[in-house]
């Protein structure tokens, strides 16, 4: 007597792998592993020019460029991209585009923040200044405008302006054939209070030899 066909809806198995949904389910937890690991294992972010902060005089040196600026008061200063957490993605994309991020770093109290970025343009210092301003009119800016300024007998070019609810006043200067954007920000109310304070940070930049 002919045994009777196995019912088509009926799913083959497999003595270590189990049913063909099983196999399925396994190969779709495998490719979600896969990709995960993939995402986390993003090459690192290599530095053009890699800086260093001194915690104990509160002082980020950078020899490459050339250059060194002092802070006052309590603030956390991150140097390596690779360790931003949230803004590495804005390192790798400045990178690309031919900038790099030397630092970026906030006050203990996390109330006032700050960055820095080179890039080797050998633009005047205006030229620079008006191309961010140009780049950043497609955000939700408000924009107080450019300023010729001299602090320290260095001449500079400060932008203030407001975004995602925080007053930020950046410095443009250049050191060589680099162009050097410095930023503050806090919030609006503390702003005018601290405007000075930054001013006089910006005030121990100080040239170094790069050798």
């Amino acid at each position: 007597m002919r045994e009777s066909p196995a019912p088509q809806n009926e799913e083959s198995t497999d003595p270590l792998l189990g049913s063909d949904r099983d196999r399925m389910k396994l190969f779709c937890a495998l490719l979600i592993a896969g990709l995960l690991l993939s995402l986390n294992c993003a090459g690192p972010i290599k530095q053009f020019y890699p800086g260093t902060f001194f915690p104990e005089d509160r002082t980020y040196q950078n020899k490459p460029i050339g250059f060194s600026i002092t802070y006052r008061g309590n603030w956390d200063i991150i140097t390596d991209p690779n360790e931003m957490k949230q803004h590495r993605k804005d390192a790798k994309s400045l990178q690309d585009s031919g900038a790099e991020l030397l630092f970026w770093g906030s006050t203990v109290e996390n109330t006032q923040g700050t960055r820095c970025i080179a890039a080797n343009f050998n633009e005047t210092n205006r030229e620079h200044a008006e191309q961010i301003q140009r780049v950043n009119r497609s955000k939700k800016v408000e924009d107080y405008g450019l300023c010729e300024d001299t602090i320290h007998n260095i001449p500079m070019v400060r932008w203030e302006y407001a975004e995602a609810g925080f007053r930020f006043v950046e410095f443009f200067f250049s050191v060589d054939t680099y162009n050097l954007r410095v930023a503050f920000w806090t919030m609006p109310l503390l702003f005018k209070k601290f405007l000075p304070v930054y001013k006089e940070m910006l005030g121990t930049l100080t040239f170094l030899d790069r050798y």
